[in-house]
């Protein structure tokens, strides 16, 4: 996996920490399933970070890609795509910095190659809560001035699956060698793969029991 924009986190164990969930959420296919999910990424990642005893939060907001003329909205009033909710929620830890784990939208409606992760220092702005500049030479801006009122309300409602979502990884941090060689063992044999404790399929369908609200991140 990509993780260039961890580079921004100057505190070295905060990046590793950073760098280890990025690469254990990409083992669990979390990109894959949830990465659409922004209210669960988020809050999954704020609930990881606190228990490793970082002081981490979830932040609605909505944000923008601007690349010459150009404005690409996420989850901003109005913009939401089909099957979606309006917002978008984002991790912040240590008041620091921003943590974007979800942005499985991007890589449906702006570019297939986006980005799992981006990190950016929390600006000193009242313009805009962070920023960074994207390797197309396009400016991706998080801004607060509007925030949906329907991300307290998917938090909320997607609480049960961030627990279910948390227990698969935590299990994982318990049992990763053995769950690595079942993972390539079921690669190599063409079989799904199952969480060795939840007995739950690595690559479950959306329709699986452990799926989110359909109501996601715009």
């Amino acid at each position: 996996m990509n993780t260039a924009s961890l580079q921004v986190v100057q505190d070295e164990k905060l990046a590793q920490d950073l760098r280890l969930i990025a690469a254990d959420f990409e083992i669990l296919d979390f990109f894959h399933h949830f990465g659409s999910s922004c209210f669960a990424m988020s809050a999954t990642l704020a609930q990881i970070l606190t228990k490793k005893g970082y002081q981490a939060r979830v932040q609605g907001c909505y944000g923008e890609i601007r690349k010459d003329n150009g404005i690409f909205y996420i989850g901003y009033q109005g913009f939401a795509h089909a099957g979606q909710k309006e917002g978008h929620a984002v991790c912040i830890v240590n008041e620091e910095y921003l943590l974007d784990f979800g942005l499985g939208t991007l890589k449906k409606h702006y570019a297939a190659d986006f980005k799992s992760t981006l990190v950016s220092k929390i600006a000193g702005s009242a313009d805009y809560l962070a920023h960074v500049r994207l390797e197309n030479g396009a400016d991706m801006i998080w801004r607060t001035d509007w925030i949906s009122p329907m991300v307290e309300l998917e938090l909320q409602s997607q609480v049960a699956s961030v627990e279910r979502i948390l227990a698969v990884y935590e299990d994982f941090q318990k049992n990763r060698v053995a769950y690595l060689v079942r993972k390539m063992f079921a690669a190599n044999h063409h079989l799904p793969t199952f969480n060795l404790a939840l007995n739950l399929p690595l690559n479950f369908p959306l329709d699986s029991p452990l799926v989110l609200s359909q109501s996601q991140a715009a």
